[in-house]
């Protein structure tokens, strides 16, 4: 049993998924105190001030959100803190919920590096490459990996013979999404050259990069796995969509899509599914976690189509969800990421800094 540890969750941030933030940093609090960690909470605001958060823990109730950093600052003004060290206890262990952004692309990672402190989840390389899904689809593609068909395009790129090229290559319908976001922020399902173009401004709104993914018909799995070395995959959950496709309002607004915990497979295709979301784990250098989604197609062949590497917390949440199915609840799972993120940081401790000889 992992013994109590001083525990520091990180959430908010100034990404577009601030508010999901808020609420995976909520759960994973309310479950980490109530296994007896000490719990520090600290919320980043949109503008990147760190704010001392530990007041919204006292009444905190598991299904309540915590309160937004933005808010917390503009009603308490002296919870701002000059730097993340500020209020921290010795030697914590730090939880970085910072979905999007500035929390899954290694910049908080980094910064956790140099001031030396452990922290859930994968390092600063894997969490940049991740996040930008051109990148991870290229080193999924040199892994011999199966991903769906893209083009990266910069604004500076957008032409009509450029638009008219994607159309052709990737077929209609398209869809359109930010490299360097989640929560399917963002996206749109593009059905004909009259509509790319709004669809890549909305795009444009939130990244300097854009991927134009061809449309794959197929059920859309979700695999959890946890460990550095040695690593545990889950059994897949499967999501059905209640709109054209699986959009931020369907995730977190209206309620009507339809998760599906284990999903109905044959074993075949369970192991099919298992074995190829752990080799995109490898080769992306994941360690700690993270949920892969992949599709099934009618054939049985299998797509990989986004690896992330801090998932939600949420109630509605995948990651957690197949985990409590295989007899992990969300307390214990907080147990094991602790360990793993400690296992690691004493890891790479033990590296040599100096030349040999």
């Amino acid at each position: 049993m992992t013994p109590p540890r001083d525990l520091v969750v990180l959430y908010g941030g100034p990404s577009a998924e601030h508010e999901v933030s808020c609420i995976s940093a909520s759960r994973v609090a309310v479950a980490a105190r109530d296994g007896g960690h000490r719990v520090t909470a600290i919320g980043l605001t949109h503008d990147k001030r760190w704010v001392n958060a530990n007041r919204t823990l006292e009444s905190l109730a598991d299904g309540d959100a915590l309160t937004s950093p933005d808010v917390l600052i503009r009603r308490h003004p002296e919870t701002e803190l000059p730097y993340l060290q500020t209020e921290l206890r010795q030697d914590p262990v730090v939880f970085p919920l910072l979905h999007g952004p500035f929390g899954e692309d290694g910049v908080i990672q980094g910064h956790l590096e140099t001031i030396g402190l452990p922290y859930v989840g994968a390092g600063v390389l894997s969490s940049a490459i991740c996040m930008d899904k051109a990148l991870a689809k290229s080193v999924l593609h040199d892994h011999r990996l199966p991903v769906a068909a893209w083009r990266l395009v910069r604004r500076a790129d957008i032409t009509g013979d450029s638009l008219e090229e994607a159309g052709r290559t990737l077929g209609y319908p398209i869809f359109v999404k930010p490299a360097n976001l989640g929560s399917s922020i963002g996206v749109t399902k593009v059905h004909d050259s009259a509509t790319m173009r709004d669809a890549m401004e909305t795009a444009f709104e939130f990244d300097d990069y854009v991927i134009l993914e061809e449309f794959v018909d197929g059920r859309e799995l979700e695999l959890a796995l946890l460990g550095n070395e040695v690593v545990r995959v889950s059994r897949a959950g499967e999501i059905v969509a209640s709109r054209e496709f699986y959009d931020y309002q369907d995730k977190y607004e209206l309620g009507l899509a339809t998760t599906l915990v284990p999903s109905v497979l044959t074993e075949n295709q369970l192991a099919n599914a298992q074995d190829l979301a752990l080799r995109a784990y490898r080769a992306l250098r994941v360690e700690g976690l993270a949920r892969i989604d992949l599709f099934l197609r009618g054939d049985g062949s299998l797509v990989v189509n986004e690896v992330n590497t801090m998932p939600g917390f949420t109630p509605i949440s995948m990651y957690p969800m197949l985990w409590e199915l295989d007899g992990l609840p969300l307390g214990a799972l907080i147990d094991d990421l602790v360990d793993l993120a400690l296992a690691r940081h004493l890891r790479r401790q033990g590296l040599r800094t100096t030349r040999v000889g």
